[in-house]
């Protein structure tokens, strides 16, 4: 179409997302493009390793695609696009033991692509690149040994990718994410001036002339199916750029910049909603910049720790059980920032700060089975961490068991104190020594299997770990299990006089 006579005279346009036509095509390009030529932290700090299986994508008649499943070399590179979606439920279209020959040796069923994959291979190969990464079709997702292997290289995955194509609309696999309508604010009315140009501003045309006056769009970023699914918290989190098919029309964001768009219109990107993201941004900025040394408070890795729990358990899980995979890109990618190590998210550096979590009020909350009592990811539901802005001092060690391989034993020496229960008082220190308390779990009617409460005055005990900056301690409530061995329940606040200083501390095992 034609630019108008008046385009020159406003720096704003109208939103115009009609499909992934050759003209958007070219306009996404212009973003990545864009991000490629001038920004050094969103590039790559060595050579982008493909994953050990693409989608290899051609381009076979006008609308239809030979898409095969290709296996690749170690160390073979090369620039490839991911997807981040919602599944929406089991998938019809998968690569198991079964399929796996056949998605090898001949082009997988072109019709039998689910629309939100369909959409994702038209934008892969609209962007000229050979292949795709989806965790559907390049996971043997009946074999736990190659899931374990290809989640353990997630954050490479997603961290080498040239874009992961972000379907943020879409609830399911089902959906297309190119197709669906634009949700335009209707609250106040567009209207169209006529305007009365002579013809040196006219030109050839003869067009009759208009200036649109028309309300500001939000884009509801934080609202999208795919920012409430766990999986997708790290899918946000680690590739350099993503390339978002929103509500109004498709964005790039970077490592860089929260928004990169095809020009000026009256949409409104609010801040990304993921705060670790620009988090994450900064990190890999100053690790560019050789500046990874920093005085700063907030970039410390307890505060950044905090940030994505409280972040990640916000979102839903399909299975519960995927709570400690689901986040191992992100703690891998920190892991090497900050050459630490981290198991069941406490971190060997700061062990005691991350012990030091709370449930957040949930009217269902169950454990999780195989993971530590003494860890967030073994309870389904929010998770609290602000612990951590109140942390002074440490009044205890941990220290990991080194005879366990598993990781999920941690000695702890401290002051150990019985209690008669939550709710009650602390021994020797009469009424009101208990200031707060939080139980990991409530019990509820409608959870299966053991749930770990708060005991009475004969099982429980506190296991003080930290003096907060109000001069109160912070405790794990613990219940005995015999033999110096403890399982966590909850976390309390106590308020201790000096005295207790001088009671010998104690050295147990927290599973």
């Amino acid at each position: 179409m034609t630019a108008s006579p008046l385009a020159k005279y406003t720096n704003y346009r109208h939103v115009a997302w009609d499909g992934l036509t050759e003209q958007w095509v070219a306009d996404i390009k212009d973003m990545l493009n864009w991000c490629l030529k001038s920004h050094p932290q969103c590039q790559p700090s060595q050579a982008r390793v493909l994953p050990s299986r693409l989608l290899h994508i051609m381009k076979d008649g006008e609308d239809n695609f030979h898409v095969q499943l290709v296996t690749t070399d170690e160390a073979h590179t090369g620039e490839y696009a991911a997807l981040s979606y919602c599944w929406g439920g089991p998938q019809a279209l998968r690569l198991t033991k079964t399929t796996a020959l056949r998605f090898l040796q001949q082009p997988i069923d072109w019709k039998a692509f689910p629309k939100g994959l369909s959409d994702a291979v038209e934008v892969t190969s609209s962007l000229e690149l050979e292949y795709l990464w989806v965790d559907a079709l390049c996971i043997i997702q009946d074999d736990q040994d190659d899931k374990k292997r290809e989640i353990s290289r997630m954050s490479a995955i997603y961290q080498n990718s040239f874009v992961t194509i972000a379907a943020a609309t879409s609830n399911s696999v089902q959906d297309s994410f190119l197709r669906n309508p634009s949700i335009l604010n209707t609250k106040f009315s567009s209207c169209d001036i006529p305007m009365n140009l002579d013809a040196e501003v006219l030109g050839d045309s003869d067009r009759p002339s208009t200036i649109s006056v028309i309300p500001v769009h939000a884009h509801r970023t934080g609202d999208f199916p795919l920012s409430k699914r766990g999986w997708a918290f790290q899918e946000a989190l680690l590739p350099p750029r993503l390339l978002v098919f929103g509500d109004l029309e498709p964005f790039v964001r970077c490592r860089t910049k929260n928004v990169i768009r095809k020009s000026r219109s009256c949409i409104e990107y609010s801040l990304s909603s993921l705060v670790p993201r620009r988090i994450i941004d900064s990190l890999v900025s100053r690790q560019y910049q050789e500046m990874l040394s920093t005085d700063h408070k907030d970039d410390t890795l307890d505060f950044i720790w905090r940030e994505i729990v409280e972040q990640y358990t916000l979102r839903e899980l399909s299975i519960p059980e995927d709570r400690p995979l689901a986040i191992s890109g992100v703690v891998d990618f920190l892991s090497e920032a900050f050459s630490d190590e981290c198991y069941f998210g406490v971190w060997k550096s700061c062990p005691i700060i991350c012990l030091l979590w709370k449930a957040e009020p949930s009217e269902v909350r169950t454990t999780i089975s195989g993971v530590p009592t003494w860890s967030w990811m073994s309870v389904t539901g929010p998770v609290d961490l602000d612990t951590v802005v109140y942390f002074e001092k440490p009044a205890a060690s941990v220290e990991w068991d080194v005879s366990d391989l598993s990781h999920t034993r941690l000695i702890v020496t401290c002051c150990v104190f019985e209690a008669e229960g939550v709710y009650g008082h602390a021994y020797d220190f009469g009424p009101g020594a208990l200031t707060e308390g939080w139980s990991d779990v409530l019990p509820t009617s409608s959870s299966s299997g053991q749930q770990r409460v708060f005991k009475a005055a004969e099982g429980c005990t506190y296991l003080v770990l930290a003096r907060a900056t109000s001069g109160r301690y912070f405790a794990i409530a613990a219940t005995d299990e015999g033999d110096g061995v403890y399982h966590r329940c909850g976390l309390v606040e106590l308020s201790l006089p000096d005295s207790w200083h001088k009671r010998p501390r104690q050295q147990i095992v927290l599973i």
